[in-house]
């Protein structure tokens, strides 16, 4: 009796191996020739610029294909038929066709490359992977904002791109290229937000430390915990807080837990306005600066540490307790500073409702002192910043370089879903 045949091996997906393979042996052929100094991996000449190149001109046949002939047309040049060579003309009966190429520099994250790039008879091909007069592709700009954010200065910046990368820019082009996070900026000002905010932190931020213009910022936490930039507005506009609380609101903000912010007239009243069971709580670390004002410096280094533990004690009691004794411990002479302590606690107390978890992330300045001391090292290297626009645009830049990209995604807090019940519970939401 016959055996049976083997069954047939399981169905594979062929385009994956194929291409799985195909990477592999170019790694392999690659790291061969790198290795031995024959060929260059990076700069002028070098096999990822030859690699881009093929990309890019293999792309762009692709796409002028489909502009020409469409989903499931036949003949030369369509999916799936032979092709047409992309310099050829078109068919003598007429209609659009290939008109050769035209030869085009751009600039990469990996250096230039010299591409050619196709067009139509009519001038309606418009490809996408290299828009009409295009000198940049989007990777360098994003390159060109990533390290300015990071607090390289323009001459830095183009020295850096001209040294790493073989890309050779001017301070002009790196300026129009990071104003384009303006753009992006007026875009998120007015795109739908959640309806839900545990925390939403107000603050008002320069340039760097010797001043210069000042900017608003929002910066929200989302149910999931993580942080989001809900707007930055130029106060020099008349941008105030009730307008700026109006405009989250217009935006589809329904809940806000918690506002944290300084102690500025009218938030209070602003926030009730809106969201009527929201908790107003002052920032520890605005109220820290207002108060160590009104004391020499030699004393700060122990006048902070004897604040800031009022604000972790366990109770309102206990806090009022150790603010007594602070009191005592420092005399009289420093007693200008404990009274604006206590002219802020009615925004204070409000954060001992809240568990240890919740309060350590109302309290503890996290990511806004951060961006503060980035916008100092930032001015250090660029210099100050003296109009709006400049200023709107290096506190931008400094958020988006706030998380890391191993952060990325990660909830502010370690174990956010305790803190969100916390806030949840003492906000009474």
């Amino acid at each position: 009796m016959r055996a049976d045949p083997d069954p047939p091996p399981a169905p594979v997906d062929p385009a994956g191996l194929v291409d799985q393979r195909l990477v592999r042996q170019l790694a392999e052929a690659a790291a061969a020739q790198v290795g031995s100094g024959a060929v260059r991996l990076l700069g002028d000449g070098g096999l990822l610029q030859a690699l881009a190149k093929q990309l890019i001109e293999r792309a762009l046949e692709l796409e002028l294909q489909e502009h020409l002939h469409g989903p499931g047309a036949d003949g030369p040049g369509a999916p799936g038929g032979p092709p047409r060579a992309v310099g050829s003309v078109g068919a003598p009966g007429g209609g659009n066709g290939p008109n050769g190429a035209r030869a085009r520099r751009l600039l990469t994250e990996i250096g230039p490359v010299e591409v050619r790039v196709p067009r139509d008879r009519d001038g309606s091909f418009a490809p996408r992977t290299v828009r009409p007069r295009a000198r940049r592709l989007p990777g360098l700009d994003q390159l060109v904002v990533s390290l300015t954010a990071r607090g390289l200065s323009s001459g830095e910046l183009v020295a850096h791109l001209a040294e790493v990368y073989g890309v050779e820019i001017s301070r002009e082009t790196v300026s129009a290229i990071t104003d384009q996070v303006l753009d992006e900026l007026a875009e998120r000002r007015g795109c739908p937000l959640d309806p839900v905010y545990p925390v939403v932190f107000l603050d008002s931020v320069r340039s760097g430390r010797s001043g210069g213009p000042l900017v608003h910022l929002a910066l929200g936490v989302s149910t999931n915990g993580l942080r989001e930039v809900l707007g930055l507005w130029p106060a020099a506009d008349g941008e105030c807080w009730p307008q700026v609380l109006a405009g989250l609101a217009e935006r589809g903000v329904r809940e806000v837990w918690v506002l944290v912010g300084d102690a500025a007239p009218g938030l209070a009243e602003a926030a009730a306005e809106r969201w009527p069971g929201t908790v107003v709580h002052t920032s520890v670390a605005h109220l820290l600066h207002a108060a160590l004002r009104h004391a020499p410096g030699e004393d700060w280094g122990g006048l902070a540490p004897a604040l800031h533990e009022i604000c972790t004690a366990p109770t309102e009691a206990a806090a009022l307790e150790r603010l007594g004794r602070a009191e005592r411990e420092w005399g009289p002479g420093h007693r200008e500073v404990f009274r604006v302590w206590r002219a802020a606690w009615p925004l204070l107390a409000p954060g001992f409702r809240f568990g240890p978890e919740a309060r350590r992330l109302l309290t503890g300045g996290g990511a806004l002192e951060r961006l503060h001391a980035r916008l100092r090292r930032i001015e250090q290297v660029a210099g100050r910043v003296r109009d709006e626009r400049a200023a709107l645009k290096r506190v931008y830049l400094a958020t988006l370089a706030l998380d890391s990209p191993s952060g990325a995604g990660r909830p502010w807090a370690g174990d956010w879903p305790t803190v969100r019940e916390e806030l949840r519970r003492g906000s009474g939401h």
